[in-house]
């Protein structure tokens, strides 16, 4: 078959796609006479007893089992009913047998030749199909040759893919011969075809991606990526055996080259640091993928300098040429990004033989036409295709501005030809968007302003000027080009090229202007085309500042001077960027050269300028001041800012900064409510994402307030006039406010931001009503148990009464509420059930009843026992104020809310759901004891407060704990019926609960050994394992849930679920239209959790997890994190060096519904990396756990040996188990089989590397815990990773401390999966391009950190005392100061790691060392086995 389609000629085929016919070659050869088979272990039907089994029945035991009809095809049931009786119903199960059993008897008797006939006319039908079968069709024909059928073959395969028969195929789409090679690319081992062929076929066939992979794996089997030692000596000019030969490099070379054709400048990077012989080189290429082209430029002259002295009196030996060809290219890429064209013009010029391409491309801009002219004639007979479109784009600026001979009639066809050349080469690129379309997308937009600014000269030409529907034709023209701009992201080259193409046409508007006769009449007119010449190069000034090319920005701006007469608002716009360079570098000025900045604002002549520019003026005048320390007059600067133009955001918030440091100096709250004015007045005309920073400082602020609340009354004060949706983000830490000192002033805010966003504030405040109603009730009960009172066993608050409470409609002036732990007490003492009424009711209404039941003042929370009230404290009375007010001002929606919590409870765990949670809880809590005891893991006891886990466990086996209301009950009824009750429906379930208790009976010999603790526990994972996975993997909503199947737009407008937790720019969220009407029941995060799917408005489907949350101040420490992680996403966006790798943090939206039970984003195509390693090893038949008892067994070995326990132990015993049972191409072999083709696997891997470079940096200068394999969610369909439980990792003093062998999680799988290369260039690159952005004072990280852990520290300080007092504590009790001390050292932790890796002198950086310590097994094998440092 193989030699058919080798020697097959195509050639006829032309542009047809002939993998169809290749697919029939190949089937024709089978046995078409044998019986098709089956894969082995492929269940195509459940088995009948699964219809008829009592395992049919829904969880919870609440519902009818289902209905067979429901379940299986049409035209299975036809003729039978349902509605029959049971001797009926046994009958049309017989029936229904007999036809599944014909029905497998008549599939034995099709042929492979029946199968293979249709399989064949499919693909002929559809292309898809037949590429899809070729790409798994081929590997395994080829993996059944043997090796001297390889051979053969595999010297074929060259000379037929490089045919000049396939040439007509590099236009077809799809491609046959891109086809063919995907199918060779999965092949193993893989057909040897050479570098050069590769790249060949990558750029002509579009197989890029599939050429870079196989040019990867041969460049690193035969040795040319192994990372080089720096502290070698560099190429001395002596000629080495290796530097002679040419082919030596070969592979590298051709990456090297692909790698520039894709736009891949990471990888490039990363291959250029590896090989390169010289250490400028590795400087220069370094500062270059950072945007650092000065410096860049800078060592790649010293390169050229060094080689020019190593090879005068010799010719530079072979595989040198190509890195001295860099040293050119990228020297003259350096001299474009810093403007320096009339250099590159005359180089161009100088080059023996001419540089006609870059003239062509420089000559323009320094109006050199004649230069030009002449490398447009040389360029052409020898201009490649690739460059075709930009030649005639050029060609075009030529012929419509070259003065002696303008041929406009010539520009269109030229116009029409780049465009047509542009079409055709971003078919040839892959199908998927990335870097290699960018320069395509530049080209484009210069074609469209060639073609705009034809319009402009033929108007000109034909004497037009003064014609209205001319001028209007240039005020459109005017208006599109303000608004299309290039990206942010683009490189500055790319900005200069359309300024600089604009400001041609802008000269030529003025000079016809200043040519007419009606001069004085134009004179308005002409100053148009003035102020766009002003704008463009201020535009550009402030493009080249943000991207820290301050030179560049200087040297534009001066260009204004050139301009004859400039508008006023022009030349203020100038100063303004000339002064905001040198305050942007003041951090690396010296003294004189911040007086030089402060002298340039002093003699500006403002006579001419409006009152705002005055006063901004006068604002910058005292940021220079407050840094050269003439504190008084900055401060005089500052307010005569604020009194010319009060409206005006930037002098307020400099005000707020100079007087937010003297504050934080002196403690003097004078000063801090003047900074907490100053910041509020400044958010009042600023957009939400400048106001972030300011009102992080005001509320870190208000960790200062004194006894009086001074800052607080500031705060009360002055809060009106900012748009609540500001404070949007920060309302988790305005809660924490409310129920601390300073709360009576933050009600008010709280209210308004709660008027216009009521669903924004009702889920956070009700869940911390809820958590401040348990902590005050448990607070009760302890001081009851110690007068002697009620007894404890009967004091504990029912879970299911604190989630879904029965409502009440009165005011809160008129509600007297009876609190149900009271009522249902009482009951209990007299042995009567509680009421039923105190119960969540099955199905929800939408009416008033709905809302939760709130004291009424703030001493009532209820009646206790014994007669006398339970005292609320103020927190939970502000709460409820706040509930009151939102429940007044939208009933409808409230009501809506309510009902949508209430049904809630049917997405609870069952009890053997949350028993087997609680042991896989237990099980990882054992692990970590006994990776903490592994010098003597045998003799390890179980420590008493695993005893007493593991005990509860044993008393509510049935039950479960989170049901198990306080007072004995469950679902109204006492415990003892509720599990006699479940033994009679279940037999089998009184045998396990005996067995239960037996296993953990700490009374017997040995169970207080650890191990023999992990092995019951395993046992019983299995045991719940197996019972969880023969139940129904989902329910239908209407047969629960009747509120939520028939919610509508209708019932309410509620946003969907975290629609506001990042506020928008455009004021659009998302509404529910309905909740689709299946329940999944899924195994996530360890557990069984249930996914609800819910429809938006705007048609998508939104899938949410409903999770059960034991542990209640754990899931609000993770809410922190991901606020923390989703405020450094704008940041990412703002920086041109992570914006132009498109980094951005994948953050799931998490919303509380009450204390227990959460919501979180889910994505469909989501795998978490545990589950990876779990289906690998299930098809190798080894357990979840087969490495961890494998490391102990070894480890114990050891021991029994007598050799003290060290690094080369538990590194041997590291590599002996990856060589047994975890390879570390586990990830790599999953994605290559999850992916089709080459450019879906490409682009996978290159979005998990860099989503690996932001978790693995926030991991380590953030001190977050471990990232545990279950924890790592990758997403298939676009390679991105969530992380939901990381939490700050804080000791036992109060300090962050994640310090671990390894800073974050780089282990051999991911080393294999993102390549050498990828951990040299784009993790590497990435990672300090983030700490770069986020360092920067702009952001204001630090803020940001001190108002979230403000939050952290002191519910960590309330904990702690909690524990040490062993009583409740109220979050107001926590001590200002003590707070301030913990946030301030843990804030400058983070910062000191942060500026550590931001330093990138002479292209060195620390972040080479994190990822050396991260991948070094020395390191990886000091980790939890549970870790899975293998995986």
């Amino acid at each position: 078959w193989t030699h058919g389609v080798l020697l097959q000629n195509w050639e006829h085929c032309g542009g047809y796609f002939w993998i169809k016919h290749c697919i029939e070659l190949v089937l024709a050869v089978a046995v078409t006479d044998s019986p098709i088979k089956c894969c082995q272990g492929t269940p195509l039907l459940p088995s009948l007893g699964f219809f008829g089994s009592s395992h049919a029945t829904l969880p919870h035991d609440v519902n009818e089992p289902p209905i067979i009809s429901s379940q299986l095809p049409e035209e299975l049931m036809e003729g039978m009913d349902s509605d029959r009786g049971d001797e009926t119903s046994a009958g049309a199960l017989e029936k229904l047998a007999g036809k599944l059993t014909q029905f497998l008897v008549d599939s034995r008797s099709i042929t492979v030749g029946q199968f293979t006939l249709s399989l064949a006319q499919l693909c002929n039908l559809e292309g898809s199909i037949a590429f899809s079968i070729w790409v798994k069709l081929f590997p395994k024909m080829w993996a059944i040759l043997t090796e001297k059928q390889k051979q053969v073959l595999g010297a074929e395969l060259p000379s037929f893919v490089s045919s000049g028969a396939h040439v007509v195929q590099m236009d077809s789409h799809p491609s046959a011969v891109s086809a063919f090679l995907e199918g060779v690319v999965r092949s193993k081992p893989l057909p040897s075809i050479k570098p050069c062929l590769l790249k060949y076929l990558g750029r002509t066939h579009n197989f890029w991606h599939g050429a870079a992979l196989l040019l990867e794996e041969k460049a690193n089997n035969d040795g040319e990526l192994a990372h080089r030692n720096r502290t070698l000596p560099s190429y001395d000019g002596n000629y080495a055996d290796d530097l002679l030969d040419p082919m030596k490099d070969e592979a590298s070379d051709s990456l090297s080259e692909l790698y520039a054709s894709m736009n891949e400048e990471d990888l490039w990077t990363g291959l250029w640091l590896d090989r390169c012989k010289f250490p400028e080189t590795a400087i220069a290429v370094a500062y270059e993928s950072q945007g650092i082209f000065e410096q860049s430029q800078l060592y790649y002259e010293k390169a050229i300098k060094r080689a020019r002295e190593l090879h005068n009196t010799a010719a530079a030996p072979p595989t040198m040429i190509l890195e001295y060809k860099l040293w050119e290219e990228h020297w003259c890429r350096c001299c474009q990004e810093l403007g320096q064209w009339d250099v590159l013009t005359e180089f161009g010029k100088m080059q023996s033989g001419g540089a006609p391409f870059l003239v062509l491309e420089n000559a323009w801009k320094v109006q050199d036409w004649s230069a030009m002219k002449e490398a447009s004639t040389q360029a052409e007979p020898v201009c490649p295709d690739s460059y075709s479109a930009k030649l005639n784009l050029l060609r075009g600026y030529l012929a419509l501005c070259y003065p002696d001979e303008q041929r406009l009639n010539v520009v269109e066809k030229l116009v029409e030809a780049a465009s047509v050349q542009s079409i055709k080469h971003w078919r040839r690129l892959p199908q998927l968007i990335s870097h290699a379309h960018v320069p395509l997308l530049q080209l484009s937009h210069q074609i469209m302003e060639l073609q705009e600014a034809l319009s402009i000269h033929s108007g000109l030409q034909s004497g037009g000027l003064n014609r209205p529907p001319f001028q209007t034709e240039l005020k459109t023209i005017f208006k599109t080009w303000k608004n299309r701009l290039p990206n942010y992201s683009d490189d500055l080259s790319h900005w200069n090229n359309i300024f600089q193409w604009r400001q041609l046409h802008f000269k030529q508007l003025v000079k016809a202007f200043e040519g007419t006769a009606q001069g004085d009449q134009n004179a308005g007119q002409a100053m148009i085309p003035v102020h766009h010449i002003a704008t463009s190069i201020i535009q550009h000034a402030s493009v080249a500042r943000k991207h820290k090319l301050f030179s560049v920005a200087m040297d534009s701006l001066s260009k204004i001077n050139t301009i004859p007469s400039v508008p006023v608002v022009d030349c203020f716009q100038k100063i303004r960027q000339q002064v905001k360079c040198y305050l942007q570098k003041s951090g690396s000025l010296s003294s004189s050269e911040v007086a030089e900045g402060l002298d340039m604002v002093e003699t500006t002549n403002l006579k001419y300028f409006g009152k705002e520019m005055v006063a901004e003026f006068m604002a910058l005048k005292g940021a220079f001041l407050a840094q050269i320390g003439r504190l008084e007059d900055a401060n005089k600067a500052f307010s005569s800012a604020v009194q010319l133009h009060d409206n005006l955001a930037k002098s307020w918030a400099l005000w707020g900064d100079y007087l937010d440091q003297l504050f934080t100096k002196d403690r003097n709250l004078t000063l801090g409510v003047s900074a907490l004015t100053c910041y509020l007045h400044a958010c009042r005309n600023q957009s939400e994402p400048k106001c972030r920073k300011y009102l992080a400082r005001i509320i870190w602020m208000l960790t200062y307030d004194d006894e009086r609340s001074t800052l607080a009354e500031a705060v009360d004060k002055y809060y009106m006039g900012i748009s609540p949706v500001y404070w949007l983000p920060w309302v988790p830490q305005l809660l924490t406010c409310l129920v601390r000192r300073e709360g009576v002033h933050i009600l008010n805010l709280l209210c308004s931001v709660g008027k216009a966003y009521p669903q924004a504030v009702y889920f956070p405040i009700r869940t911390l009503y809820l958590t401040l109603k348990m902590e005050q009730r448990e607070k009760y009960k302890a001081d009851q148990s110690l007068r002697g009172g009620l007894d404890r066993t009967l004091s504990a608050p029912c879970s299911a009464d604190l989630v879904c409470e029965p409502m009440d409609t009165r005011s809160a002036e008129t509600l007297t509420p009876t609190p149900p732990q009271a009522s249902q007490a009482k009951a209990a003492v007299k042995g009567n059930p509680p009421s039923p009424a105190l119960q969540p009711p099955p199905q929800a209404s939408v009416s008033s009843q709905s809302l939760p039941q709130l004291p009424g003042t703030p001493q009532d929370l209820g009646s206790g026992v014994e007669g006398g009230p339970i005292r609320a404290p103020a927190s939970l009375w502000r709460c409820s104020r706040i509930m009151h007010l939102l429940r007044d001002l939208h009933p409808t929606l409230l009501s809506a809310l309510e009902g949508i919590v209430d049904q809630m409870i049917w997405f609870r765990e069952s009890w053997y759901e949350e028993l087997l949670r609680q042991l896989n809880e237990g099980l990882s809590l054992c692990q970590s004891i006994a990776f903490e005891h592994r010098e003597e893991f045998l003799n390890t006891q179980v420590p008493s407060e695993m005893v007493q886990y593991v005990t509860r466990l044993v008393n509510t086996f049935g039950v479960g704990q989170e049901q198990q209301g306080g007072l004995g009950t469950l679902s109204g009824q006492p415990v003892h019926e509720v599990v006699s009750k479940r033994a009679s429906q279940d037999p089998a379930f009184l045998r396990l609960k005996t067995q239960f208790t037996t296993d953990f009976d700490f009374s017997n010999t040995g169970a207080k050994r650890l191990h023999n603790l992990i092995t019951k526990l395993k046992k019983w994972i299995k045991i719940l394992e197996l019972k969880t996975k023969s139940l129904p993997k989902s329910f239908l909503l209407e047969e629960r849930c009747r509120f939520l199947s028939n919610f509508s737009l209708a019932t309410a407008e509620v946003e969907i679920p975290g629609e506001y937790l990042v506020p928008r720019q455009m004021p659009y969220y998302v509404k529910i239209a309905r909740f689709m009407p299946r329940v999944e029941l899924i195994q996530r995060h360890n557990s069984t959790v249930r996914r609800l799917c819910i429809q938006g408005d705007n048609g998508k489907i939104y899938p949410y997890l409903v999770l059960n949350d034991a542990h209640m101040v754990k899931c609000r420490r993770e809410e922190r994190v991901l606020q923390l992680i989703s405020m450094t996403n704008l940041c990412l966006e703002k920086d041109k060096e992570t914006s132009r790798r498109h980094l951005l943090f994948t953050i799931p939206r998490v919303v509380a519904v009450s204390p227990q039970m959460r919501l979180i984003e889910d994505n469909i195509s989501d795998v978490s990396l545990g589950e990876i390693f779990k289906q690998y090893l299930l098809q190798n038949g080894l357990d979840s756990d087969h490495h961890i008892l494998q490391y102990y067994e070894k480890l114990s070995q050891a021991q029994s040996r007598g050799e003290p326990l060290s690094v080369q132990i538990l590194q041997n015993i590291f590599t002996q188990i990856q060589n047994s049972s975890i390879p570390a191409t586990i990830l790599k072999d999953w994605a290559e089989k999850t992916f089709l083709t080459a450019t879906d696997l490409w682009t996978f891997r290159k979005q998990l590397t860099n989503h690996l470079s932001l978790c693995g940096l926030l991991e380590f200068i953030l001190h977050l815990t471990r990232l545990d394999p279950d924890m790592c969610h990758i997403m298939r369909n676009c390679g991105t990773i969530t992380y939901c439980f990381y939490t700050f990792e804080i000791n036992k003093q109060g300090e962050l401390d994640a310090n671990r062998p390894v800073p974050f999680r780089l282990t051999p799988c991911l080393q294999s999966m993102i390549s050498p290369l990828g951990m040299s260039g784009p993790l590497q690159m990435t990672m300090i391009a983030t700490a770069r952005c986020l360092v920067q004072p702009k952001f204001s990280l630090q803020s940001m950190l001190q108002a979230i852990l403000r939050d952290e520290f002191i519910a960590w300080k309330k904990k702690q005392e909690e524990e040490e007092n062993n009583a409740m504590v109220g979050t107001v009790d926590v001590d200002n100061e003590e707070v301030i001390k913990l946030v301030t050292s843990a804030v400058t932790s983070i910062t000191t790691r942060l500026q550590n890796l931001a330093e990138f002198e002479d292209a060195e950086s620390k972040v080479t060392l994190l990822i050396s310590a991260a991948s070094s097994v020395e390191n990886l094998c000091r980790m939890d086995p549970a870790w899975n440092p293998w995986l």
